[in-house]
């Protein structure tokens, strides 16, 4: 239900004079009470069509559907370079610990209608950050998934290590460091060598890794892509996020 409300805050978002704000503020006192730390990445180097934008906004709904009270979310985009990276989102749900009692409220714990009413606040600031990061993308020269994987992993929010990290993107990397010249034709072990050289390994310890958007090309109407290349990637992205302690999937949407 609360996807379905995130969705439908998302289109009202578009219809809105407001500006919205980044949801941290009034939700940063709910951080204590949170269990895990989800990092969202939204690669933005490939223009979107509107089986990308489905993905997007279906993989986004579940994330925040899972969220318990005080969970970090982080959302951030990917670009050209790693120092383009934008934080659109830092911020803690709001919401009271498991087993808290009426008691626990009225002795100055926490309040569960504040809680409630920080809640509804924090899901209208998040649809208003989020649609612009649906609807807009642009075809970039660069894309560098490596290092900024490696930026947000290595030194996360709060210094609280990332128990999810969810991306969206194709995964053609086309960086400084590794062009999708190279890229495309190079071995897995020798691209692996590459990241290691520049520090570009992901901080992902016993994190869950999960990969939408993977499968389609460069090329004009974005063609699935051919699977010796396919496979060739998969096989080095898997063993890149295994570098860095955790395993990969790769699906088509987060539907749970």
């Amino acid at each position: 239900m609360r996807r379905v409300l995130l969705a439908v805050a998302l289109v009202l978002a578009g219809c809105s004079g407001s500006s919205g704000s980044e949801p941290g503020a009034q939700a940063a006192g709910y951080c204590a009470f949170g269990k895990t730390s989800s990092l969202f990445l939204i690669d933005q180097t490939t223009p979107y069509d509107d089986t990308d934008r489905a993905v997007i906004s279906e993989s986004i709904g579940t994330v925040v559907d899972q969220l318990g009270p005080g969970d970090r979310i982080v959302l951030a985009t990917i670009g050209e370079h790693y120092t383009q990276s934008a934080r659109l989102i830092n911020a803690c749900k709001p919401g009271c610990p498991d087993g808290q009692g009426a008691l626990d409220s009225m002795m100055g714990g926490c309040s569960s209608m504040k809680a409630l009413a920080d809640e509804r606040q924090f899901m209208g600031s998040l649809a208003q950050t989020l649609r612009p990061a649906v609807q807009g993308s642009s075809s970039a020269d660069h894309s560098a998934i490596m290092s900024t994987i490696a930026q947000w992993t290595q030194a996360p929010p709060g210094d609280q290590p990332f128990t999810h990290v969810y991306i969206f993107s194709d995964m053609l990397e086309n960086s400084q460091a590794v062009p999708w010249t190279e890229f495309r034709s190079m071995a897995p072990d020798a691209a692996l060598k590459v990241a290691e050289k520049f520090n570009y390994l992901p901080a992902v310890r016993g994190a869950d890794v999960r990969i939408v958007g993977f499968g389609r090309s460069h090329n004009p109407g974005r063609p699935p892509l051919e699977p010796e290349l396919d496979a060739r990637l998969r096989e080095f992205w898997a063993e890149y996020f295994r570098e860095g302690g955790a395993s990969v999937t790769f699906e088509g949407a987060i539907r749970n």
